[in-house]
């Protein structure tokens, strides 16, 4: 890699790890929340639900942004904003304020996936790679936070939870200033993604973004992310109950932050190994493998405890985040390079506004019929994403119709 396509992965790596650090602040001090508010586990899926929901609805609009302003502008408004909000959510005096400030510190969050795989896949040469290096990056903002934010709310509570997370956002903005994020045409017509727009791809609108290609790696998509906000957002609460460690005098609280730690951190081998294949022939089969993997850990997390929880989870996480950076890797070699920006976007909005869904729907079952229920019902949607994954093997890549320049699938 040149030296800019490392800045740019290096900027987007960190900023990767705290945009989803941000949101996992929330479960890992959910039973503070639930103690200080008084709400049952619906009651906060809900909340976690809007939070979610808010991060995926602005998605859709990012890649507008994104195409009208510049990913620069866009960034500086993303981080920024978060760590004001994050300042609000700490001074909230009650639960409609606390609602709020989450529901803005998903929107405000909301850009950055579709700024960031756009600006990769135009930026890096190696872009399979790099979106894989890039979720690797993810992970371990998905790993550290919620040990930090568990450890820091059982000693100082929740809002000082969010006053930590305030510093990081402002240090990124900082270095983003000096990043080169430029676009120019001279790239996008020597880019090995780029696939060139050709004479008739305009006439078809906006129903370009919606072939049915398209459709099944957004729903794929969706279906990866139903599962993964489900497990996450009742992990470390179901992890602090249903393992006997002890550590020190830590809580349950620090305890199930740090082992929902330990097991997001796992993402970072599957996010790595997933980059890995995405250069690799046979993608499509590839990320089917995945989805049959992951499938039986995710389910034998409902009958499993202590150490054989944590295998089964570790399991889990690899596989299921392995799958990431190849579907990403897909919809680019799916898209010309005009539209890419606006399909992430869209893609993005399935995956974290219908996926967060998930959250409530896990609250549900979780309050109704107990903890370890949550992982039987997001295990039937994981064979859903099997069954897409498959279909999607038989689909023709959607440019080699529109007469674009389709890359190795």
């Amino acid at each position: 890699m040149t030296r800019g396509e490392k800045m740019i992965i290096g900027l987007t790596g960190c900023s990767h790890a705290l945009t989803h650090g941000y949101l996992l602040i929330f479960p890992a001090v959910l039973l503070l929340l639930k103690k200080d508010f008084d709400l049952g586990y619906l009651g906060l899926g809900v909340i976690s639900n809007i939070m979610s929901f808010s991060y995926g609805l602005g998605a859709l609009p990012g890649g507008m942004i994104f195409n009208r302003f510049g990913p620069k502008k866009l960034y500086l408004f993303c981080f920024l904003g978060s760590s004001v909000t994050c300042l609000l959510i700490a001074a909230s005096p009650n639960l409609l304020i606390f609602t709020i400030g989450l529901a803005i510190l998903g929107a405000l969050g909301s850009v950055y996936h579709p700024l960031a795989n756009a600006l990769i896949s135009a930026k890096v040469k190696e872009f399979g790679r790099g979106l894989g290096i890039h979720g690797a990056a993810g992970n371990i903002g998905l790993a550290a936070a919620p040990f930090l934010a568990g450890l820091i709310g059982s000693q100082w509570g929740w809002r000082s939870a969010y006053l930590g997370f305030m510093a990081p956002g402002i240090v990124l903005s900082i270095w983003a200033l000096f990043v080169d994020m430029t676009i120019d045409k001279l790239q996008k017509q020597g880019h090995p993604a780029a696939a060139d727009s050709q004479p008739g791809q305009a006439d078809r609108g906006f129903w370009i973004y919606f072939s049915i290609p398209l459709i099944l790696l957004y729903s794929v998509n969706m279906l990866q992310s139903f599962g993964f906000h489900g497990v996450v957002t009742f992990l470390p609460t179901y992890m602090s109950q249903y393992t006997s460690f002890h550590i020190l005098s830590w809580d349950s609280v620090a305890i199930g932050g740090m082992l929902s730690g330990i097991v997001l951190f796992m993402g970072v081998f599957g996010q790595y190994t997933g980059g890995v294949l995405a250069e690799k022939k046979n993608l499509k089969r590839n990320i089917a493998v995945m989805g049959v993997f992951s499938f039986p850990f995710i389910l034998a997390m409902a009958f499993a405890k202590d150490i054989i929880l944590l295998a089964m989870a570790l399991s889990f996480f690899f596989f299921t985040f392995a799958m990431q950076p190849m579907v990403n890797t897909l919809l680019a070699r799916y898209t010309t390079l005009k539209m890419r920006a606006t399909a992430f976007g869209i893609y993005f909005f399935v995956a974290f506004g219908i996926g967060s869904m998930a959250a409530s729907f896990s609250g549900f079952i979780a309050q109704n019929f107990g903890l370890p229920w949550v992982f039987v019902g997001l295990s039937a949607c994981n064979l859903i994403l099997i069954i897409l994954s498959f279909m999607l093997i038989r689909i023709r890549n959607p440019l080699e119709t529109m007469g674009g320049k389709p890359g190795q699938e």
